[in-house]
């Protein structure tokens, strides 16, 4: 059983809804996953120790009780000496009551050596609701998945292209959100610069229909809300391999429903 400190995890009163939350990751010589609300955020799948500070968490975050968990990973190859401490901690921080000071509001530490199951720890936030939260349960029959999947590959087809405008336009209902969320008015922007820098770079796109014949699997989150897909692998199936570097970069993608169309969430 994995060994975790729970905090007290008191009601925040927050009337105004301006705040920004974040959280610290600090992995001693584990490999791990950090979900949100269910919702897998960041994922380390070496056990090098590092520290990972201020990882904005407010586009997945509810009004209400939010869940936070830390997920220890096995490692096929390991890095660092058996005897050495082992431990993940996790620190969530945002502003206290009124005020807009950046305080540590919970803070939880799994340590193995027994990986038998998640752990996880709930804050109480005012936080406005999220569209994603809010919109229709997305059934796992073999048309909606198709219909998912096509979705994808319209996407896949922008970045294949390196159409930037394109890729803009597809997110557009996404980033207005995002934007807001996070109370930058410069992340639309950013988020384009991001695509240019990983176009300009010896990385390839990986085919979606190659990765579609080892099997892909579709995961469902928050309630049947969001979906993704990924690979054999465990990969999200929107990936970059560079075969100077030996390196696969992989961008997780969701969709939700809005009533009409499926809205991606990258």
């Amino acid at each position: 059983m994995l060994n975790i400190a729970i905090p007290n995890a008191n009601a925040v009163d927050m009337t105004d809804a301006k705040h920004f939350y974040t959280a610290r990751i600090e992995a001693r010589n584990v490999a791990y996953e950090f979900l949100v609300n269910d919702i897998p955020v960041l994922t380390k799948r070496n056990d090098a120790s590092s520290i990972n500070s201020k990882i904005p968490i407010n586009p997945w975050l509810i009004n209400g009780r939010n869940t936070f968990k830390i997920r220890i990973l096995p490692v096929t190859s390991s890095t660092v000496d058996p005897r050495d401490p082992k431990f993940c901690k996790v620190v969530i921080s945002g502003p206290k009551d009124k005020g807009t000071s950046n305080t540590a509001l919970a803070q939880a530490e799994v340590k193995p050596p027994v990986l038998s199951r998640d752990e996880s720890f709930t804050v109480t936030l005012g936080h406005p609701m999220p569209a994603w939260a809010q919109s229709e349960k997305i059934g796992n029959d073999a048309k909606t998945q198709e219909t998912i999947l096509d979705k994808y590959r319209e996407f896949h087809r922008l970045l294949k292209q390196k159409d930037l405008d394109g890729i803009m336009k597809f997110s557009s209902a996404k980033f207005k959100e995002y934007s807001k969320s996070m109370y930058d008015p410069d992340f639309e922007s950013d988020k384009k610069d991001s695509f240019k820098e990983q176009f300009a770079s010896p990385g390839k796109l990986i085919d979606i229909d190659a990765q579609k014949k080892y099997g892909l699997r579709y995961e469902y989150y928050y309630g049947d809300r969001l979906v993704s897909i990924k690979n054999d692998e465990d990969r999200s199936i929107i990936q970059y391999y560079d075969a100077d570097e030996g390196v696969t970069t992989q961008y997780p993608l969701f969709f939700y429903f809005d009533g009409k169309d499926f809205v991606l969430i990258l």
